[in-house]
């Protein structure tokens, strides 16, 4: 078992979108891959440059605790679909992260994908997360 991984999608928020569609401009389409359920994140965290790629502008910045010291993210808001899972979770702030390098474990002959997103308390706040070790799976209810 190498973690619980879900596919994800990141959308522009829809207060966005309905003002893009307004003024006759297109909507960046989502930016799709591979989230890593952390429930030692507090934030969801999204890899930074997929954040500015959607051509989104930081709402606020806080003080993040990592493994390497405090350091300064910006918050983004973001709406956030689970396509396996059929969750549409809506509206949501995220911080931007790097994530550069850090990749999915290559498993059953798949490659190794770049890892999008860390999925934290702030949106596990809302589920409930089961997690079998010694059979090696997870499951997780909205």
């Amino acid at each position: 078992m190498f973690g619980a991984l879900t596919p994800i999608e990141v959308h522009v928020p829809p207060q966005l979108a309905q003002s893009l569609t307004q003024a006759k401009h297109p909507v960046p389409p989502p930016q799709t891959g591979q989230s890593l359920i952390d429930t030692g994140a507090t934030f969801t965290s999204v890899h930074e440059p997929l954040l500015v790629a959607l051509g989104l502008q930081p709402i606020n910045v806080i003080q993040a605790g990592t493994a390497n010291g405090p350091v300064n993210q910006n918050v983004y808001a973001v709406r956030i679909n689970f396509p396996a899972l059929g969750w549409d979770v809506g509206l949501i702030e995220v911080t931007g992260s790097n994530l550069t390098g850090q990749m999915t474990p290559a498993s059953h002959g798949q490659t190794p994908q770049p890892l999008m997103a860390l999925v934290g308390r702030n949106l596990l706040a809302r589920c409930c997360l089961h997690w079998e070790g010694s059979a090696g799976f997870w499951s997780i209810s909205w």
